[in-house]
């Protein structure tokens, strides 16, 4: 009897305890008035009349029903400014406070707080909607300049923020598909200001582009892909070593028509020799993509221009609408690798960096027997997969072969690794050198496609 009364006992104090409303105490202290019921400060950081709160709300009389949760709050004087939110940071390259805050109760829209005669301004920043990219030592943009911040977006290119005055340039779409050429980091801003040269990949650009801020774009121009140096320190803005390249690699000038464009500076201007440059795509990246193909680039091939959908289709797809948006034709006709060239194609679809793509009016074997006697007569080391002899068990395909050919041990790079075990013979015959791997397969339309599928050092012992 006296086991059933204490638990009975035990039952109802809970039962009490689960109804009962929370106690909370009274908020104390220095900022107690612009404290609630259960709150309290941890930690205040206070500049000029700005001051960020952590505070600590605990609900709840005892620690078997007590609930803790933190946030930030931002005041200004008495002045509740910000009332909950996790992030609060001040932008320390100014002598007057300036605060980025998200306003959690606005989904997260990120805001300006500053001094405005004498008076707090809280200014939204309406593209904040979207998402942005941060780490934990930049969780409110990368620092572009003194006065100004990037904010990369998730999948766009984000937006600029600068200060006195408070401007916000949202960065113009670079394509419509988004996947043709992923063009999403920002590498360089025009002196002007009004258009923005982007790449693909802020770690390893292997493409640029330049959009003016009205959304004309100009030609994209394919680079051998340059692996920026990591930086080690890991809480280092991510972005400068993209940004000290493009200071040392890319120079702005005005175009025909008055317009800044971007050109690398090591391009090989109006290069002649139309078959040879051509063939140098796939033979040796280093040369080979440092031409372009765009007819309104003066720095570019001559004797090239846009393909026409009628061209798309009979070459490249009876559906030419699904087509990548940069095709280029010779005006004039052009050899390859002892074929005509029908079509030249820029884009990234297929492989892991942007690269051509390009059609050739021969069957498979003659392009692949030409590829081999090209690579032989340069004495550039390769290996053809196709001539690999078969895996046994797990072993890594190619593997003997690439350690004589490319003095490559045989533990091969992960990427590598990986395409040469999926890889299916009517995949095409697949060449692998030092900088880079390409296929040569069969067209839709009949002929021959030569494309990149992969770019690294493929010969360095890691």
């Amino acid at each position: 009897m006296k086991m059933r009364a204490r638990l009975y006992w035990w039952g109802a104090a809970l039962l009490v305890l689960a109804g009962c409303n929370p106690f909370t105490e009274p908020p104390t202290g220095r900022y107690a008035d612009v404290l609630e019921r259960g709150e309290k400060v941890t930690m205040a950081l206070p500049y000029d009349e700005f001051t960020v709160l952590s505070i600590e709300y605990r609900q709840g009389g005892g620690s078997l029903m007590s609930t803790e949760q933190h946030s930030m709050r931002l005041i200004h004087g008495a002045q509740v400014l910000v009332k909950h939110t996790d992030a609060i940071e001040r932008w320390t390259d100014f002598h007057i406070p300036v605060y980025f805050a998200k306003l959690q109760d606005e989904s997260g829209v990120l805001a300006l707080v500053r001094e405005r005669d004498g008076k707090p301004v809280v200014e939204k920043i309406a593209p904040s909607i979207d998402g942005y990219r941060g780490t934990a030592k930049y969780p409110h943009g990368f620092p572009w300049s003194k006065s100004s911040r990037y904010f990369p977006g998730q999948q766009l290119p984000g937006f600029l923020v600068s200060a006195f005055p408070v401007q916000t340039i949202v960065l113009p779409r670079a394509l419509d598909d988004g996947e043709s050429l992923q063009l999403r980091a920002l590498a360089s801003v025009s002196p002007d200001g009004k258009s923005f040269a982007y790449v693909d990949d802020e770690a390893a650009p292997s493409v640029v582009m330049v959009i003016d801020g009205d959304g004309k774009r100009r030609e994209p121009i394919a680079l051998p892909r340059t692996y920026l140096a990591r930086q080690a320190d890991e809480e280092a803005n991510p972005y400068e070593p993209l940004w000290a390249w493009s200071r040392t690699a890319l120079a702005w000038r005005k175009n025909g028509a008055g317009s800044w464009d971007v050109l690398p500076k090591d391009m090989i201007s109006g290069a002649a020799g139309g078959r040879k440059v051509v063939e140098q795509l796939f033979i040796d990246e280093q040369s080979g993509y440092r031409t372009c193909f765009a007819a309104a680039n003066a720095a570019c091939l001559p004797g090239w221009r846009a393909a026409s959908a009628a061209e798309l289709r009979k070459t490249y797809s009876s559906d030419a609408a699904h087509a990548p948006p940069f095709a280029y034709v010779p005006s004039a006709d052009t050899m390859a690798f002892g074929a005509p060239v029908s079509l030249l194609l820029l884009s990234n679809n297929c492989c892991s960096a942007a690269s051509y793509h390009l059609y050739l009016t021969a069957p498979p074997a003659a392009i692949v027997a030409q590829l081999s006697a090209r690579l032989q007569d340069s004495k550039i080391p390769f290996v053809r997969v196709d001539q690999c002899p078969p895996r046994s068990g797990n072993d890594d395909k190619c593997a003997a072969q690439l350690a004589e050919k490319l003095q490559r041990p045989t533990s091969l790079a992960r990427g590598l690794e990986q395409l040469l075990n999926t890889l299916e013979p009517q995949q095409g015959v697949v060449f692998v050198m030092q900088g880079m791997a390409v296929a040569v397969r069969a067209n839709e339309q009949g002929g021959s496609m030569i494309q990149t599928l992969m770019w690294a050092d493929f010969s360095r012992k890691d």
